[in-house]
């Protein structure tokens, strides 16, 4: 399980793609060339004037794209925003619920935004969760977003925003970017600007009213009543993920996870039937 002093060397490190710039240059004029030079002076005063309009148009047209984007943040950087939209495409959400809110089983996850286990389940395991289970009717998720790992700004940040998102219907849409593009713990990789970019790469989403309802009484207390979920659960010992499950409006029982292995799509699945056919 995911724990606040979790060792780095766990982590997995994807290695970024590099290039170099290209090798070449002008060919040397041939030597002993004795054909007279087409580019006499007139013929040269055409091309530079070419030249100059050429530069300026791109010019123009790199100011006129550069203000009309302003309005909305740039989703070139950010990764999985296909899937994530066709993941999540059509379930029902209300808030931190994902999924038909009559389903007779429910999942509830704990999870830290900045907790690398956590996103490798969301990347790895959940689509197949959603696929199965929850776009089938037979499940919903409940999200607990709690903040232990330090910075602990960084985590409150991202779950105020979530909150937000979750007033519109689009918090998991969000979570999950946020885990597709995931950094290292503790670095300060949680910022206003990450935070604007995937809002804006999530289809439906106000991006200005999501950072503007961050700091809004619903959020606070979604927030507040998860981390209090969380201390009735784990106590003082926080760790995520942690998962509870059974059958809607019943006793939930925490699933009893003991290996990565079963917190891969097979395992997981294994763990979740067990536990809501009890």
């Amino acid at each position: 399980m995911g724990k606040a002093s979790r060792s780095k060397a766990q982590r997995r490190l994807v290695p970024s793609a590099a290039g170099g710039p290209s090798q070449g240059g002008p060919r040397p004029a041939s030597p002993g060339s004795t054909r007279q030079s087409w580019l006499t002076p007139t013929r040269a005063l055409v091309i530079g004037l070419v030249a100059a309009l050429v530069v300026a148009g791109a010019l123009i047209g790199i100011s006129v794209a550069g203000s009309g984007s302003s309005s909305k943040p740039s989703t070139k950087t950010v990764t999985g925003l296909l899937a994530t939209n066709a993941l999540f495409r059509g379930i029902p959400q209300s808030g931190n619920v994902l999924g038909n809110a009559s389903a007779p089983a429910t999942l509830v996850e704990f999870g830290e935004p900045q907790c690398p286990i956590c996103g490798a389940w969301a990347r790895e395991t959940l689509p197949t969760v959603v696929r199965d289970y929850v776009r089938t009717g037979k499940l919903k998720i409940v999200f607990r977003g709690i903040s232990f790992i330090q910075p602990a700004g960084d985590s409150e940040r991202a779950l105020g925003a979530l909150a937000a998102a979750g007033a519109q219907g689009r918090q998991f849409q969000l979570l999950d970017l946020l885990y597709r593009n995931q950094g290292e713990e503790g670095t300060g990789w949680i910022t206003d600007d990450l935070l604007r970019s995937l809002g804006g790469a999530v289809f439906g989403l106000d991006v200005q009213r999501m950072m503007s309802d961050r700091s809004s009484a619903a959020a606070k207390s979604e927030i507040q009543g998860s981390a209090r979920a969380a201390a009735r659960v784990m106590g003082a010992h926080l760790r995520t993920p942690t998962f509870l499950a059974g059958p809607s409006g019943g006793q939930l029982a925490p699933l009893p996870v003991s290996t990565m292995d079963q917190l891969g799509p097979q395992g997981f699945a294994q763990l979740l039937a067990q536990t809501i056919s009890r």
